[in-house]
């Protein structure tokens, strides 16, 4: 195909796609594998903080309100308010209700939590949630989609890259036998 002087060298279109099916299976990929691993960091770091509060933490009595049952689709996390003093200060935090399952009733009125002498903001309840708990990356969800973000990434990069030699060698051994 012969261009005209001066003009633009343009790409043929099947290469142009396929840069963009490049570009995609590389940000599925990057995108999912750096959502699944900050997730995953995520929830190891919280683990880790609740461990530690409990075993060096100050167990004060904290007040529960505001209780937030999550039930219904699409709706966010069971959750309640915890009110504590700690040294003069009162603090102030929504946690997680409960499990992964959430509550199934309304929370008792009052619960211990073991708060961090050195940074009294941070603590951990009676139920396992630390202070952190209602993060956007605090989710099993969160490492299984960020997974098969991963996966999909990968399955275009070798698709696009591999995919004439896939499909010539199944033809080839489809021949053979």
């Amino acid at each position: 195909m012969a261009r005209k002087r001066g003009g633009p060298a343009t790409p043929p279109q099947g290469r142009r796609i396929r840069l963009q099916v490049i570009a995609m299976g590389v940000v599925f990929l990057l995108g999912g594998l750096g959502l699944a691993v900050f997730s995953a960091t995520y929830m190891w770091r919280l683990s880790d903080k609740a461990e530690r509060l409990r075993a060096g933490g100050v167990a004060v009595t904290a007040s529960v309100t505001n209780f937030y049952d999550g039930s219904g689709r699409g709706s966010s996390p069971d959750a309640i308010t915890v009110t504590y003093n700690y040294e003069g200060k009162q603090y102030q935090a929504r946690i997680k209700c409960g499990g992964g399952t959430g509550c199934h009733r309304e929370p008792a009125p009052e619960t211990t939590v073991w708060v961090d002498p050195a940074e009294p903001s941070e603590f951990v309840a009676a139920n396992g949630n630390t202070s952190g708990s209602l993060s956007f990356f605090n989710s099993w969800t969160r490492i299984v989609a960020g997974s098969l973000f991963a996966v999909a990434g990968v399955a275009l990069l070798v698709a696009i890259l591999y995919g004439d030699r896939l499909l010539a060698w199944n033809r080839m051994r489809k021949t053979r036998g």
